[in-house]
């Protein structure tokens, strides 16, 4: 009977429990995409709407460096073979010297009568050979249309009297073949990459505003993957074949790749881009007790809204239906009773529209009023809409100086 009651007490427990969690609304979590026009933190001025693009090649005093080393080690290795020929010449005049002398003495005794053993021809030194001085690696020559066409600049067109883009190719240097070995026994492989440095300098300006983006970019060392090998001899194979085409393949490779960054640099500094952005507009699915069709409409009307982000640089598209959405959840949220469960607008109803409506005025640029209701929903205790707003408020800064660089 004890064992009865202990029962029916769990169950009831259990029931309770379950409707207990159970009652508390379901948020809906609806994925909004839309694009947005990226505004610059170091802006061309806007009298201008073009550009072009110069090519410094800070390369050709890499090769001229190397040409005057490679020379100088060239001059040295020719003065040190001199020496050593001449030194070889002199050991060779006293060997024969030695030799002629000691057959002088021979054949005079022969003469005489006296029979000896005839010297044996000597054994010369063999000739020194000149060091092979390797020849230096000199970087190709950049084609001014191979990095022309790589960079363009978002919201503006190619032409004179406008931005000038500077881009500095610096050498390919500090290159290391690198090995690391994986695995045991049979299943060992060796893993080779090359590492390297290529800067590139990048320099923006326009007739009004003079340089708006000075930086060196790609400063630390890259690494390019090369291959796998079941012995660190096939690679000394490989490298026997492939040596000199390696040092090209790694500097088009490099460069390609440094021209996409200088690209990517300049348009998130300086351009327009259109980029796309997922968020989450949140409302509450139908409820037994509760009527939330208002906030299915503030959705609907804020999902308009972030439709139309991009159609302009300030926004002004959307301002209207994002500032109809706040409305309707503001609204919303003079019926918050964060101390009980079972109310319309409860702690976590509370805290999603809190977060609906930072996220609206951060799209309309209300960078003081986002804030405030980011802090509110951090400060309310519900875990999911605290970890959101904490993420949203960390690039806030950032948002922050994009607008006012441009509209301020």
């Amino acid at each position: 009977k004890a064992k009865r009651m202990t029962m029916k007490r769990f169950l009831l427990f259990i029931l309770g429990s379950s409707a207990m969690f159970s009652y508390g609304q379901n948020i809906n979590e609806n994925r909004v995409t839309f694009n947005y026009i990226q505004l610059p933190t170091n802006p061309i001025s806007e009298n201008y709407n073009t550009f072009k693009v110069l090519v410094e090649r800070k390369y050709e005093q890499a090769n001229q460096d190397s040409l005057v080393a490679y020379q100088t080690r060239l001059d040295q290795a020719t003065v040190q073979y001199d020496a050593q020929v001449l030194a070889w010449k002199e050991q060779n005049k006293v060997i024969e010297r030695t030799y002629l002398q000691s057959m002088s003495t021979w054949q005079k005794n022969a003469n005489a009568g006296t029979v000896a053993a005839q010297p044996v021809s000597p054994i010369y030194p063999p000739q020194p050979v000149m060091a092979n001085i390797e020849s230096p690696k000199l970087h190709s020559d950049v084609l001014d249309d191979q990095v022309s066409n790589a960079i363009s600049i978002a919201g503006y067109d190619r032409g004179e009297g406008g931005a000038i883009v500077t881009i500095g190719i610096l050498p390919v240097s500090a290159i290391r073949i690198n090995m690391v070995p994986k695995g045991e026994g049979a299943a060992k492989k060796y893993y080779y990459t090359a590492t390297y440095q290529m800067p590139v300098e990048i320099k923006v300006e326009d007739p009004t505003s003079g340089v708006v983006l000075q930086t060196i970019i790609l400063n630390s060392m890259q690494s390019k993957n090369l291959n796998t090998y079941a012995s660190q001899y096939d690679f000394d194979l490989w490298w026997i074949d492939n040596k000199e085409s390696f040092w090209k393949d790694l500097e088009t490779g490099a460069r390609t790749s440094a021209y996409t960054q200088a690209n990517d640099m300049i348009n998130n500094k300086c351009g327009f881009p259109v980029r796309s952005w997922t968020a989450e507009v949140y409302d509450i699915k139908k409820h037994k007790d509760h009527d939330y069709f208002d906030l299915t409409n503030a959705y609907t009307i804020a999902s308009q809204g972030y439709q139309m982000i991009s159609q302009s640089r300030d926004r002004k598209a959307a301002a209207g239906k994002l500032n109809e959405a706040i409305t309707i959840w503001k609204q919303a949220l003079t019926e918050s009773n964060v101390n009980d469960n079972k109310s319309r607008i409860n702690d976590k109803a509370t805290a999603m529209l809190q977060t609906n409506i930072a996220l609206a005025y951060i799209w309309l640029s209300e960078f003081d009023l986002a804030e405030q209701y980011l802090n509110l929903a951090i400060n309310s205790g519900v875990g999911k809409f605290k970890r959101i707003a904490e993420d949203l408020k960390r690039g806030l800064t950032e948002r922050r100086l994009r607008w006012n660089t441009n509209f301020n």
